[in-house]
């Protein structure tokens, strides 16, 4: 298989899908037989872990695919960290971003994702057949309240603002309300 269609899969399909699969999606990735899996562990120079996670290997009419799979876990040299859920084709099922601390500052969840696309070779060679939902949490520190709160809750739909998104003051308070 070649590295430019693996790299291609690794990192669009995980960005283009999605948790609520359609019909067409899921017989779509049903055709996909899983036929190996490995785990994946780097670490830094210090030997503190830096990626942890596992990829998927698929087979469909003589093609290798290969997808994230289960917990992905990310460090970062500031101790922040991001975690993401990939269901066995790769689907982002959520995202979460942690300070170094460990504090929640962002989750996003996905919750629709739809394909046009007739073949895993259109699949593979466009991303203009999909269309996906996000949706995600931002957190602010209020240093009057001594506490992280609720900032903001935002809608994407392939990869652009919509739905409403509402910000919050510190004490939970809805300040705006915008539609996009």
């Amino acid at each position: 298989m070649k590295l430019q269609t693996i790299i291609k899969i690794l990192v669009l399909v995980p960005l283009f899908s999605f948790a609520q699969q359609s019909e067409n999606y899921l017989e779509l990735m049903n055709n996909l037989v899983p036929i190996d899996s490995s785990k994946i562990e780097t670490s830094f120079n210090n030997g503190k872990p830096k990626y942890i996670g596992t990829t998927t290997y698929y087979e469909y009419m003589d093609k290798e695919y290969a997808f994230l799979t289960g917990k992905h876990i990310r460090y970062y040299k500031n101790g922040s960290r991001t975690e993401g859920v990939y269901n066995s084709w790769g689907t982002v099922l959520t995202n979460k971003y942690f300070d170094k601390n460990g504090t929640l500052i962002s989750d996003s969840k996905t919750i629709t994702l739809d394909t046009s696309a007739k073949n895993l070779q259109e699949f593979e060679d466009s991303d203009k057949h999909i269309t996906f939902v996000i949706k995600s949490n931002d957190y602010k520190y209020s240093s009057d309240l001594n506490k992280w709160y609720l900032y903001l809750e935002s809608e994407h739909t392939n990869g652009k603002k919509s739905g409403t998104w509402n910000y919050y003051l510190p004490n939970g308070e809805l300040k705006k309300e915008k539609k996009q």
